[in-house]
């Protein structure tokens, strides 16, 4: 009665106090959540220690795009030296991711050829004439023909095989294993491509080590070229670029210029749209708060939806952090049903910190991680970019510094996780570490160029 009697009174200022109240509970129950969580994490779960966290290159990520050390203050004009300094760093480096990725940024031979399925005679016709041409040591026909009939019959074990066989003998065997890999997966009892398989199988495993051992001997010479003077221009320039190739996979038409204006001063570019702003304005977000999180051990399922929280915050606030409840097909790919996402989830955050996942190869491990979540697909949209940010949080905590991948291998990207999604996720892996390997190149030959042209000409050896 007396509650009652104070509402017809005052119902302004009970009103408030309830809304203080109900927002206090609310904030009691947010901390609560995060302290039940952090108890599970370390009382609990108790996640295995990592034996490569090592974040050396979180600083690649600045905390805030807009304050670089070699960068104009906002507000201020930027200087004619500075200008044509930063235009000439990122000159350099996009020449030299250009001339890395001709060979990585191209399309697999299995899919060079435009796709117009032939008869069963038209195909075997095709491959009778290969192998004549084969026989007579006519390689560049033979190889025409292999790839026309590969383009007439995708899925045919046969022709996947003997094609495999003639690249192998003309020293193609990584291809060749993804060849006999891709039969299989197609004729699985398919006896030839079994034994091609069994033999091409343990060499490539060790030709993909090499490459992991290439990487890891750049990524200690690029350590030592951090302390040059001139790296923050690099590291800058870089910044932007990964931003660009980001977004850009994903359709985004904005210039690394236009970007970094957009990014350095909050202004907008004229003629181009309210969602491309977003969508770089975003990415930056989630750049940031990954650099947050290199310096835990755990990845947990909150973490990864706080990234695409960031990632579409601006683009879909409604559906971001939030797992689909739709049914999506991913080209041939489908994705599991909305109702076994959460499982799918907890699972794959269990692997993430296990140490099976710990024990493999960074970059192997960076990779895997990027092709299961995309494979489970939790989001309406955004399952991209927070996969990428996944794999470069993975990259960043073992000391490697965040790949990007070029808006001009956008077919090569897809195609192997298409790959990966028949059975055979080798070459996303391999696609991933020829990536690393191509940003630890741009890194290098950005230093160096910078040495080469400084007042002093240092020369330095790479």
């Amino acid at each position: 009665m007396f509650i009652l009697n104070l509402w017809q009174k005052k119902p302004l200022q009970i009103a408030i106090v309830i809304s203080i109240l109900i927002s206090v509970i609310c904030v009691l129950l947010a901390l609560l959540q995060q302290v039940q969580h952090y108890y599970f994490i370390i009382n609990v779960h108790k996640p295995f220690s990592n034996p490569n966290f090592n974040p050396e290159f979180e600083d690649l990520i600045p905390t805030d795009g807009r304050f670089f050390e070699l960068g104009y203050p906002i507000g201020s004009h930027n200087t004619h030296n500075e200008d044509s300094l930063e235009n000439s760093v990122l000159k350099d480096l996009t020449s030299a991711l250009n001339l890395d990725s001709e060979d990585s940024g191209s399309m697999n031979v299995l899919d060079r050829s435009k796709r117009h399925m032939g008869t069963d005679s038209e195909v075997y016709n095709t491959i009778q004439a290969a192998l004549a041409f084969k026989m007579a040591g006519k390689n560049n026909k033979a190889m025409k023909l292999f790839e026309h009939a590969n383009a007439m019959a995708p899925d045919n074990a046969d022709v996947l095989n003997w094609y495999g066989e003639f690249l192998e003998q003309h020293h193609d065997i990584v291809t060749a294993d993804e060849l006999y890999c891709k039969a299989l997966a197609y004729s699985p009892e398919h006896q030839a491509a079994l034994s091609n398989r069994k033999r091409t199988a343990p060499v490539v495993d060790m030709l993909d080590l090499k490459l992991f051992h290439e990487i890891d001997k750049l990524k200690t010479m690029l350590k030592e070229r951090m302390k040059l003077d001139n790296f923050d221009s690099v590291k800058k320039q870089a910044y932007y670029l990964h931003i660009y190739h980001t977004v850009g996979i994903e359709g985004n038409t904005m210039t690394v210029e236009q970007l970094r204006y957009v990014l350095e001063t909050g202004h907008v570019i004229s003629g181009k749209s309210l969602l491309e702003h977003n969508e770089v304005l975003g990415l930056e977000k989630a750049m940031q708060y990954v650099k947050l999180l290199t310096r835990t051990h755990y990845i947990s399922l909150q973490e990864i939806l706080g990234i695409h929280r960031r990632v579409m915050g601006h683009v879909d606030p409604l559906r971001s952090g939030v797992f689909r409840d739709e049914k999506v097909f991913v080209g041939s790919h489908v994705p599991p049903p909305p109702g076994e996402i959460a499982t799918l989830m907890e699972s794959y955050v269990e692997w993430l910190n296990s140490e099976e996942a710990h024990s493999m190869h960074p970059v192997r491990y960076a990779a895997l991680s990027h092709y299961k979540l995309v494979d489970i697909h939790p989001f309406a949209d955004g399952n991209g970019r927070t996969s990428r940010l996944i794999m470069n949080l993975i990259l960043l905590k073992s000391g490697y510094p965040p790949v990007m991948i070029l808006k001009e291998q956008r077919d090569k990207y897809y195609y192997t996780l298409k790959v990966a999604n028949m059975g055979d996720v080798k070459p996303f892996v391999r696609f991933v570490a020829q990536c690393t390997l191509q940003i630890l190149d741009m890194y290098l030959y950005g230093t160096r160029a910078l040495s080469l042209d400084g007042p002093e000409h240092e020369v330095v050896e790479y």
